[in-house]
């Protein structure tokens, strides 16, 4: 197989394959999972986020590999202009957690996450996740899909789901040894060793897909509680800079107090006065990030994000990010 069958694209079958990375040292860094993502991260408790991330990029079409630890929320477009097809590669949650879960689903390792240009992400983990990532624009990835059964229609790619395939280990072992080679040896390979190792790990996924679908025919649906997380932070969104109640949260959504209580709960595991409290403390965390080189101060941005009490503001965020909120806008 040559990167000509890849389909049509922005790419040159020649040309080297370009590599990036990066540590992750807080939320803010987990804006792009893979890049082009826009993902609003939560951290839910004060289990650090950390972490790498790597990507092969070959013209529109990027493999990504990641590895991260911490209780996070995710919430956001995958790839805009592009699908998006996850594996769950390991999946290690913290004790006493419950399983970590996508748009209420739960998730394990080995499961298949498909996601439509600007599809959105619905998530919850916590302790250690392990993924690949595939992304290219649909019509590259139909004209390659076309060889694998059950994947020539539109119906595979129409909505978000999650699949279970049951792939021979052997495969899964495969995929991932493929993509640890092009993330952290690829610069040194022929550019046609390196497409070749693109376009195995590009089947695997395929593969993953055709038997997910063929074992699941039908999408599922939405699990309550993810869909009123996703009207609380839309609702929120519509609101930046202002600090929203519990009962105006009920009202606007129609909702009683106990409903959103227990779907708070049972998506993310903490009670929605904690959850707002906790996202305007990664919401400042990311703003300290961004004010290194604006002039932010501490105080501007604590009462920006509605902490009124700059000493327990600065005791609550060392607690959960562990440094002091100066000690982030330095970048310390």
């Amino acid at each position: 197989m040559n990167g000509s069958c890849l389909g049509r694209g922005n790419e040159d079958p020649g040309r080297p394959i370009r590599f990036t990375g990066r540590e992750i040292a807080g939320v803010e860094d987990l804006r792009e999972a893979v890049p082009g993502a826009d993902l609003a991260v939560t951290q839910l408790s004060a289990a650090p986020c950390r972490g790498a991330l790597a990507h092969a990029i070959h013209g529109d079409l990027t493999l990504t590999l990641g590895r991260i630890t911490g209780d996070l929320r995710l919430r956001g477009v995958m790839a805009a202009g592009a699908a998006a097809l996850v594996v769950v590669l390991e999946q290690t949650p913290d004790p006493g957690e419950g399983r970590p879960t996508e748009w209420g689903h739960d998730v394990q390792a080995g499961d298949l996450l498909i996601l439509p240009d600007g599809g959105e992400r619905e998530a919850r983990q916590h302790g250690l996740t392990a993924y690949a990532a595939l992304t290219a624009p649909l019509e590259r990835l139909r004209d390659r899909a076309g060889a694998f059964d059950g994947l020539a229609d539109d119906r595979p790619w129409s909505a978000c789901a999650r699949l279970r395939p049951q792939l021979a280990l052997g495969l899964h072992i495969e995929l991932k040894a493929r993509l640890e080679l092009l993330a952290w040896e690829g610069s040194l390979l022929t550019p046609q060793a390196q497409a070749a190792l693109r376009d195995g790990a590009v089947d695997g996924f395929l593969t993953a897909l055709a038997d997910g679908v063929r074992r699941e025919p039908r999408r599922q649906g939405w699990i309550n509680s993810a869909r009123i997380l996703r009207q609380v932070e839309d609702h929120l969104d519509q609101r930046p800079g202002r600090a929203v109640a519990i009962p105006e949260l009920c009202q606007a959504l129609s909702l009683s107090r106990r409903t959103l209580n227990r779907a708070f709960e049972e998506g993310l595991g903490v009670g929605p006065r904690t959850y707002l409290r906790l996202r305007a403390l990664s919401a400042a965390r990311k703003a300290l990030v961004a004010g290194r080189e604006a002039g932010a101060s501490v105080t501007q941005v604590a009462l920006e994000h509605g902490f009124w009490e700059l000493g327990r503001f600065s005791v609550t965020y060392r607690a959960m990010f562990g440094e002091s909120p100066s000690q982030t806008l330095r970048g310390r």
